[in-house]
């Protein structure tokens, strides 16, 4: 399944970085996350853990022999020329598509793992599509969307993960041709069939000028595409792109996170923000290795396995799976307003627009009281 022609065809795809690495872990997720969004509370509340569910990772594989993914790698599959071009063999030498993975499902001390993410019950099948120094083309992302509408059923795959793009500044959707249209057209497609596929917005606002904008494959508008806030105050930050807080506090923008208002762009707006600066979790030394990184690659993971959540609940409660455009307003909707400007303190100039980021807790209540209005829609009737 490799492509022949991989490292010529790198296209424009902004090679993903590798996260700090640590052979044994100091702490259990991340709890300033879990803390800031309620998720701990969120699924005790709705009984929900992702159980029966599988999330698609399209990044650079996974560490196969970590305690946080153990019994739960249904399938893996390879479309680059890593791991002597072995179609079945996704491990991860890098490392970002193992810190995003242990973001939305490592299992925790009930399954034997030592981080506990989102969706701690969920499946994973990591896709690599993205080499060892990062880097990758669009055929094989096309590819790895293509294998997942081959194989959704099989699996029961109902999220995608695609932390990685093209480092543009778009606001629509451009005309586009070859691999890239055939992306698009593969995101409609597992769209329609309920499946969500969640896109970083990118991490070049800063280069860009504070440009209002995000990269592709995150501009296309069926998909949820996310931002990056800080979950607690850690002090100043400087990101390699020129980005740089010169304090954080929970709920503001990242410097770094690109953005785009429904002001400039309805139909192709930031769907949601969500914490992304920095987030500790899974890693690749070792069966017990730790990782920290910070970028929209990192908050992309995280609404993931809130979707998780979301649909397990939702299909308990309809024997249905929701919508993708009815999760992504429940997303909103049972979302908390932050202001781009209002106390951020960085290097990069401010829209002073208002954005939603994401609360476990309130947005699954947001799924239970649509529920309820449904039915009681359904009994006036």
């Amino acid at each position: 399944m490799s492509d022949n022609n991989d490292e010529t065809m790198m296209d424009g795809i902004i090679p993903v970085e590798p996260p700090e690495q640590y052979d044994e872990p100091e702490f259990s997720f991340d709890p300033e996350v879990d803390r800031f969004l309620w998720v701990e509370q969120a699924r005790k509340s709705f009984q929900v853990s992702g159980d029966g569910l599988t999330v698609a990772v399209l990044d650079t594989g996974l560490n196969l022999q970590h305690v946080d993914f153990k019994d739960r790698i249904p399938a893996q599959v390879n479309f680059t020329n890593e791991n002597g071009g072995d179609s079945d063999d996704a491990t991860d030498g890098q490392g970002h598509g193992t810190n995003v993975g242990g973001i939305i499902l490592a299992g925790g001390p009930d399954q034997g793992g030592d981080h506990t993410g989102i969706a701690p019950f969920a499946k994973i099948i990591p896709i690599k599509v993205l080499t060892n120094s990062g880097g990758g083309s669009w055929n094989m992302i096309r590819n790895g969307l293509q294998w997942v509408i081959d194989n959704r059923e099989t699996h029961n795959i109902t999220v995608v993960c695609m932390s990685l793009g093209d480092g543009s500044n778009e606001v629509t959707e451009r005309s586009m041709i070859g691999p890239r249209r055939e992306i698009q057209q593969h995101i409609q497609t597992l769209t329609k069939d309920k499946v969500a596929v969640c896109i970083a917005a990118g991490n070049d606002y800063f280069r860009h000028n504070s440009k209002q904008g995000m990269s592709f494959p995150a501009i296309v508008r069926e998909c949820i595409s996310v931002g990056a806030v800080y979950d607690a105050d850690e002090g100043p930050f400087s990101y390699s792109g020129g980005a740089k807080a010169f304090s954080s506090k929970e709920g503001r923008i990242t410097p770094f996170s690109q953005r785009l208002h429904v002001s400039t762009s309805r139909a192709n707006a930031t769907s949601i923000f969500a914490p992304g600066a920095p987030i500790t979790s899974s890693g690749i030394n070792g069966s017990r290795g730790e990782s920290t990184q910070s970028g929209t690659s990192q908050a992309t993971p995280v609404v993931c396995g809130l979707i998780l959540l979301m649909q397990e609940f939702y299909h308990r409660m309809t024997g249905e799976m929701p919508e993708v455009a009815l999760l992504a307003r429940l997303l909103r909707f049972g979302g908390v307003t932050i202001n781009d400007g209002d106390d951020e303190d960085d290097n990069v100039e401010h829209s002073n627009k208002n954005y939603r980021r994401v609360d476990a807790l309130s947005a699954l209540d947001a799924v239970r009281r649509h529920l309820q209005r449904q039915r009681l829609a359904n009994m006036t009737t």
